[in-house]
């Protein structure tokens, strides 16, 4: 992960499994939480998704062209359960020095609301914005296409 000599860890599961370590930084990137429409980050990111668990454990839809991998559930991928995954998420790792968060413009809860939550936990929080044009799997006519990408940066000062 870094060429430092320090010691690195990435973990790939169910972040509520993960134990509540001192961490210098915890790096969280979200399934997106869409609006109305099914933005099912598995269908989207299946083959990274796939390669990162050497597609253990992992049903693939064969009669799909692009053998998708069948949808798991999760609470960051719906607008009824998404606010209070991220909460829960920020207070399991309040003891890192930093939390970090990637999410989009194109997703709920807003910018406003995320900084709210991840406030709740790390008195200080930075927002990066980056203007993004989606272009993989995505219509040139589809709407919401330009969307801005934030990373949020929550610190205790």
């Amino acid at each position: 992960m870094f060429s430092n000599k320090h010691r690195s860890r990435a973990i790939c599961g169910d972040v509520f499994d993960i134990p509540d370590t001192k961490a210098d930084l915890v790096y969280l990137d979200p399934p997106y939480a869409p609006p109305s429409d099914d933005n099912d980050y598995i269908k989207r990111y299946h083959f990274l998704e796939g390669l990162s668990v050497y597609w253990r454990g992992l049903t693939i839809m064969e009669e799909t062209t692009t053998k998708k991998l069948k949808k798991q559930f999760t609470p960051f991928a719906y607008k009824r359960t998404i606010e209070d995954a991220l909460l829960r998420t920020f207070e399991h790792f309040e003891h890192a020095g930093a939390i970090v968060l990637s999410y989009s413009s194109n997703a709920i809860p807003d910018a406003a609301r995320i900084v709210d939550l991840l406030g709740k936990v790390k008195p200080s929080v930075e927002i990066i914005a980056i203007d993004h044009k989606y272009s993989l799997g995505t219509h040139p006519a589809a709407s919401r296409r330009d969307v801005r990408e934030y990373v949020f940066v929550g610190r205790n000062a």
